[in-house]
């Protein structure tokens, strides 16, 4: 067996990144140096990717970036009010045929709720928002890939000292035409997902702690 090429040590700074991680809601105004964000989204092109269902083509993952102040931020909004709209719309059409869900995705709706009212009222004061954007492919396995690819960022993000959220509504946005037109990809032919990244405003929650052993199998 081939030695790591990586020390005790490395592995350690890993495993604090890994347990840092948090989601933030709230960010400061100062905005990310150019570097930092290349950073991240360098940590986005290395995730891993569908290349089975992509053939030869290196075309297959693209970033957007807005940062604070971007005149379409505002035009964003609207749009994810528009897809929480949808969303909730549809979640309503199935909870109808499973009156049980109602109860499992509570939290969900109410977030849907708030969003299709308002978005994201401070959207034009987010430091950095970016959106992925994914090719699709033959097995259709696009959301693995930019869940790879947030996984990445979100490390990064934390290992630099920043804040992130997911704004995985954008992924509802993919059949619109003013969506199309803002990030210049063609309709149906790419899966979407964002973020929003600054530096955090306040201290996060600690995390629940899970214990290893009560959540594993050994067979």
């Amino acid at each position: 067996m081939m030695g790591s090429s990586f020390s005790a040590q490395d592995v350690g700074v890993l495993d604090r990144i890994i347990e840092a991680r948090r989601s933030v809601r709230s960010f400061k105004g100062e905005i990310p140096s150019d570097s930092t964000i290349k950073a991240i989204i360098h940590a986005g092109v290395c995730a891993p990717y569908a290349a089975i269902a992509l053939g030869d083509t290196m075309d297959f993952r693209r970033f957007i970036v807005f940062r604070k102040g971007s005149r379409v931020l505002s035009l964003m909004n609207q749009m994810i009010k528009e897809a929480a709209k949808l969303n909730l719309d549809h979640l309503e059409k199935e909870m109808q045929s499973k009156p049980t869900l109602r109860d499992k995705t509570a939290r969900y709706i109410q977030m849907l709720s708030n969003v299709s009212q308002i978005g994201f009222p401070k959207i034009t004061e987010i430091p950095c928002f970016i959106i992925v954007a994914e090719r699709k492919g033959m097995p259709s396995v696009e959301k693995q890939s930019l869940a790879h690819v947030m996984q990445n960022m979100w490390l990064e993000a934390t290992a630099l000292g920043l804040g992130f959220q997911l704004v995985s509504v954008i992924e509802s946005l993919v059949e619109t035409q003013e969506f199309a037109r803002i990030t210049n990809l063609p309709i149906g032919e790419f899966a979407f997902n964002g973020c929003f990244i600054g530096y955090a405003a306040q201290e996060s929650v600690p995390r629940k702690a899970i214990v290893e052993d009560r959540v594993t199998t050994w067979l």
